[in-house]
Protein backbone atom coordinates (compact mmCIF):
# COMPACT_ATOMS: atom_id res chain seq x y z
CA UNK A 1 0.00 0.00 0.00
CA UNK A 2 1.64 3.59 -1.00
CA UNK A 3 0.49 6.50 1.04
CA UNK A 4 1.55 10.14 0.22
CA UNK A 5 3.79 12.07 2.62
CA UNK A 6 0.34 13.33 4.46
CA UNK A 7 -0.57 10.07 5.30
CA UNK A 8 2.08 8.56 6.42
CA UNK A 9 3.18 11.87 8.47
CA UNK A 10 -0.19 11.34 10.43
CA UNK A 11 0.10 7.77 10.82
CA UNK A 12 3.48 8.06 12.47
CA UNK A 13 2.17 10.47 15.01
CA UNK A 14 -0.66 7.88 15.78
CA UNK A 15 1.71 5.66 16.33
CA UNK A 16 4.02 7.77 18.72
CA UNK A 17 0.84 8.00 20.46
CA UNK A 18 -0.12 4.62 20.96
CA UNK A 19 3.19 4.08 21.79
CA UNK A 20 3.36 6.91 24.45
CA UNK A 21 -0.49 5.68 25.82
CA UNK A 22 -0.73 2.33 25.39
CA UNK A 23 2.86 0.45 24.87
CA UNK A 24 1.97 -2.87 25.72
CA UNK A 25 -0.69 -2.81 22.74
CA UNK A 26 1.84 -1.01 20.49
CA UNK A 27 4.12 -3.90 21.08
CA UNK A 28 1.63 -6.62 20.33
CA UNK A 29 0.62 -4.66 16.60
CA UNK A 30 4.27 -4.37 16.09
CA UNK A 31 4.39 -8.02 16.40
CA UNK A 32 1.39 -8.39 14.45
CA UNK A 33 2.62 -6.13 11.72
CA UNK A 34 5.99 -8.30 11.46
CA UNK A 35 4.12 -11.38 11.11
CA UNK A 36 1.98 -10.60 8.57
CA UNK A 37 4.02 -8.42 6.78
CA UNK A 38 4.64 -10.82 3.95
CA UNK A 39 0.55 -11.44 3.35
CA UNK A 40 -2.00 -9.51 1.38
CA UNK A 41 -4.68 -7.65 2.30
CA UNK A 42 -7.91 -9.50 2.34
CA UNK A 43 -9.91 -8.56 -0.90
CA UNK A 44 -13.06 -7.19 1.09
CA UNK A 45 -10.94 -4.51 2.97
CA UNK A 46 -8.88 -3.23 -0.01
CA UNK A 47 -10.20 0.45 -0.80
CA UNK A 48 -11.24 0.72 -4.03
CA UNK A 49 -11.43 3.95 -5.75
CA UNK A 50 -14.68 4.19 -7.93
CA UNK A 51 -15.28 6.28 -11.02
CA UNK A 52 -18.01 8.13 -8.82
CA UNK A 53 -15.51 8.84 -5.89
CA UNK A 54 -13.32 10.32 -8.78
CA UNK A 55 -16.41 12.13 -9.69
CA UNK A 56 -17.24 13.47 -6.60
CA UNK A 57 -13.49 14.36 -5.72
CA UNK A 58 -13.46 16.32 -9.13
CA UNK A 59 -16.64 18.43 -8.39
CA UNK A 60 -15.69 19.51 -5.19
CA UNK A 61 -12.18 20.66 -6.33
CA UNK A 62 -14.46 22.74 -9.04
CA UNK A 63 -17.07 23.87 -6.69
CA UNK A 64 -14.00 25.63 -5.02
CA UNK A 65 -12.02 26.91 -7.59
CA UNK A 66 -15.79 28.21 -8.95
CA UNK A 67 -16.46 30.29 -5.06
CA UNK A 68 -12.40 31.10 -5.06
CA UNK A 69 -13.08 33.21 -8.43
CA UNK A 70 -16.30 34.43 -7.48
CA UNK A 71 -14.77 36.12 -4.33
CA UNK A 72 -11.71 37.31 -6.60
CA UNK A 73 -14.23 38.78 -8.82
CA UNK A 74 -16.34 40.10 -5.93
CA UNK A 75 -13.23 42.00 -4.82
CA UNK A 76 -12.45 43.49 -8.12
CA UNK A 77 -15.68 45.07 -8.73
CA UNK A 78 -15.30 46.52 -4.85
CA UNK A 79 -12.07 47.95 -6.17
CA UNK A 80 -13.12 49.13 -9.42
CA UNK A 81 -16.30 50.65 -7.59
CA UNK A 82 -14.10 52.69 -5.41
CA UNK A 83 -11.78 53.52 -7.39
CA UNK A 84 -15.05 55.22 -9.68
CA UNK A 85 -16.33 56.77 -6.70
CA UNK A 86 -12.80 58.11 -6.04
CA UNK A 87 -12.34 60.09 -9.40
CA UNK A 88 -16.15 61.49 -9.25
CA UNK A 89 -15.38 62.68 -5.89
CA UNK A 90 -11.73 64.25 -7.16
CA UNK A 91 -13.70 65.90 -10.60
CA UNK A 92 -16.84 66.97 -8.08
CA UNK A 93 -14.20 68.99 -5.98
CA UNK A 94 -12.34 70.15 -8.77
CA UNK A 95 -15.56 71.40 -10.52
CA UNK A 96 -16.89 73.00 -7.68
CA UNK A 97 -13.66 74.31 -6.37
CA UNK A 98 -13.51 76.52 -9.58
CA UNK A 99 -17.11 77.73 -9.03
CA UNK A 100 -16.49 78.73 -5.61
CA UNK A 101 -14.13 81.15 -5.86
CA UNK A 102 -15.38 84.68 -6.36
CA UNK A 103 -13.73 87.07 -8.80
CA UNK A 104 -10.62 88.93 -7.39
CA UNK A 105 -11.36 92.92 -7.55
CA UNK A 106 -8.70 94.86 -9.97
CA UNK A 107 -7.72 97.93 -9.18
CA UNK A 108 -9.54 99.59 -12.11
CA UNK A 109 -12.74 98.37 -9.74
CA UNK A 110 -14.71 100.94 -7.79
CA UNK A 111 -16.94 100.19 -5.13
CA UNK A 112 -20.40 101.25 -5.82
CA UNK A 113 -21.51 104.11 -3.55
CA UNK A 114 -18.29 105.41 -3.69
CA UNK A 115 -16.73 108.31 -5.47
CA UNK A 116 -13.97 106.75 -6.53
CA UNK A 117 -11.28 107.98 -3.96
Amino acid sequence: MSLNHRQQRELQRIESRLFQSEPHLAAMLAVFGRLSADQRMPAREQVVVTRMDRMRQAAVLITKAIAGMAAAIAGMAAAIGLLISAVMALLTALVMGSRARPPQPTHQQTVPGSNGH
